[in-house]
């Protein structure tokens, strides 16, 4: 099988000729009892929909399931800031927030079991020994005055489906420079939306995972805008696909 990018962009072009939202896995010429053994929880999940590895064809689409970068690190989790290159003091980064430079510029199987123990277990053994002071006791604590509850979770719902929507259709497995502007002045609206929920309600983790799901998306479509070559799994039809 080619690696995951080259796959999902094949899915992609197909849904988008077909206008299908799947295209189907076939696993009828494969050994049923080798599958059910390796797989027991993918039928698990296909029983609740009344199909069977090995006998039916099913449908399936691509999914985002593990950001490939972030933070850059050092060997041991300790992210550097981008202007001066400069190692960040008493902060680490482990697992998908972080870019260690396992999966270089794809998505490699297991390799997250890697970052995350590898990864922690050597942060943490930094930490001990570098005896690092704790933080400042003297903040004062957190203060909810003029505060209120959110009361209306529709607002925030329908943020984070336009969101999701957004990044989905233009923010894709495959980008194109014209969408990813659109993108980013649909997100830009959708920021200034969610600051005025955040700046007047009490921070749960619904608003708290909204706002920082917002200022995700818009630095993947900034940093998609200033790529000048094709890499791995980010892809722009615009660019020369060599």
């Amino acid at each position: 099988m080619a690696t995951r990018d080259i796959v999902a962009r094949a899915i992609d072009q197909n849904m988008k000729q077909t206008g299908s939202t799947h295209v189907y896995l076939v696993t009828a010429h494969l050994d049923r009892a080798h599958l059910l053994n390796h797989f027991p929880t993918i039928q698990d999940r296909l029983n609740r929909h009344g199909l069977e590895l090995g006998v039916d064809a099913l449908p399936v689409a691509p999914a985002a399931h593990y950001v490939v970068g972030g933070l850059a690190v050092d060997s041991i989790g300790r992210p550097h800031a981008r202007e001066t290159g400069q190692i960040i003091p008493a902060l680490y980064a482990i697992g998908e927030v972080a870019c260690t430079g396992m999966h270089g510029a794809n998505r490699l199987a297991s390799n997250s079991l890697l970052e995350a123990v590898v990864y922690a277990a050597r942060a943490a053994d930094h930490i001990i020994e570098s005896n690092i002071p704790e933080g400042n006791k003297g903040l004062p604590a957190w203060r909810a005055d003029g505060l209120s509850d959110l009361v209306e979770h529709a607002p925030a719902m329908n943020d984070r489906a336009a969101l999701r929507t957004t990044m989905s259709q233009e923010v894709g497995i495959v980008k194109r420079n014209d969408r990813l502007h659109r993108a980013q002045r649909r997100l830009a609206l959708l920021s200034d939306e969610v600051d005025m929920i955040w700046k007047k309600a009490v921070p749960s983790r619904e608003i708290v995972e909204l706002r920082n799901m917002t200022l995700v998306g818009q630095l993947v479509i900034e940093d998609s805008l200033s790529r000048t070559e094709n890499c791995g799994l980010h892809f722009n039809a615009d660019l020369d696909p060599a």
